[in-house]
């Protein structure tokens, strides 16, 4: 497979595509262990892979060798995987303005280099890391991006982005990536922009990080009786499972950044199964609709 020539003109795409799902693996600050780890997760039944074509926090060339040994030993198919990466805006990988003189040249190098590294002719989404610091600057980027869709990237997002940022693009994100934690009001109106859009011709999806650490207070020391401890109980399983059960209630899409992937994050994806079966006993359901009223009045309501 080649993807060093012009990335606009990649191999086929498959007629059936991996669908994005609820809880991805994210491979931040995983440096050397980064394609081990993204193996066992794959080993352990994560079927969404979270990276960045940024050297700083990310090792996207590693993510790729985790991907590909899975691949290779049989584990899953490409076609069953949902891989994104990101392009950021400000990479020192792009500083030589001789070589990249402008942003679309930067983009273009960025995604070239995160298909080789990922040995993968598409990509299922793209996310922008970030907003630049001009709005002129991200819209000429969102453009950009725009035209290297549906081939080879088949949805568009961005990152830490706040509503002023999501407004402008046109089209909307397919993909908002933010923190998802009390110092933004988890992100209650842009999950709310996202339920009643002003375009309906895409659909948004939230996908949410740092939902573990940035949320300590919530689930590792819940209330006795609160929502999380209850959830836990009766569906038996552990307080950040049934915290994550909860965001995905909400529709947020998990990251999981667990670096015990066969042990923490299968629990954790068997655990949401396990919620699952318990909200349709007769018992778990009145339970389960309790607690999620209680935590959608705790990080806002959609």
């Amino acid at each position: 497979m080649s993807t060093t020539g012009n990335p606009t003109q990649p191999e086929a795409i498959p007629a059936k595509t991996a669908e994005m799902p609820v809880m991805l693996y994210g491979t931040a600050w995983k440096k050397e262990r980064t394609a081990d780890l993204v193996y066992d997760a794959i080993k352990a039944g994560f079927r969404g892979i979270d990276t960045a074509a940024m050297k700083r926090h990310y090792d996207e060339a590693l993510t790729g060798e985790g991907i590909q040994r899975a691949i290779a030993d049989g584990l899953v198919t490409r076609s069953e995987l949902w891989i994104q990466t990101k392009f950021t805006p400000g990479d020192e990988a792009y500083a030589d303005r001789a070589r990249y003189p402008t942003i679309p040249s930067q983009i273009l190098a960025s995604l070239t280099t995160s298909l080789t590294n990922l040995s993968t002719p598409y990509l299922d989404a793209l996310i922008l890391h970030s907003p630049f610091p001009t709005p002129a600057a991200t819209a000429l980027a969102w453009s950009t991006l725009q035209t290297l869709t549906p081939s080879p990237i088949l949805q568009l997002g961005i990152s830490n982005a706040a509503l002023t940022h999501l407004v402008p693009l046109s089209p909307p994100p397919a993909i908002i990536q933010n923190r998802f934690h009390a110092a933004t009001v988890f992100d209650v109106a842009i999950r709310r922009w996202i339920a009643a859009p002003d375009d309906t011709s895409t659909t948004t999806t939230y996908q949410g990080f740092w939902t573990l650490t940035g949320n300590r207070g919530v689930w590792t020391t819940p209330t006795p009786g609160g929502f999380v401890e209850r959830v836990s109980q009766g569906a038996g399983v552990e307080p950040a499972t049934a915290w994550y059960a909860l965001l995905v209630a909400e529709g947020v899409v998990v990251l999981n950044g667990t670096t015990d992937p066969l042990g923490r994050g299968r629990e954790d994806l068997e655990g949401l199964e396990n919620v699952a079966a318990w909200r349709e006993t007769e018992e778990g359901r009145e339970v389960w609709e309790g607690c999620l009223g209680e935590f959608r009045g705790f990080v806002g309501a959609v």
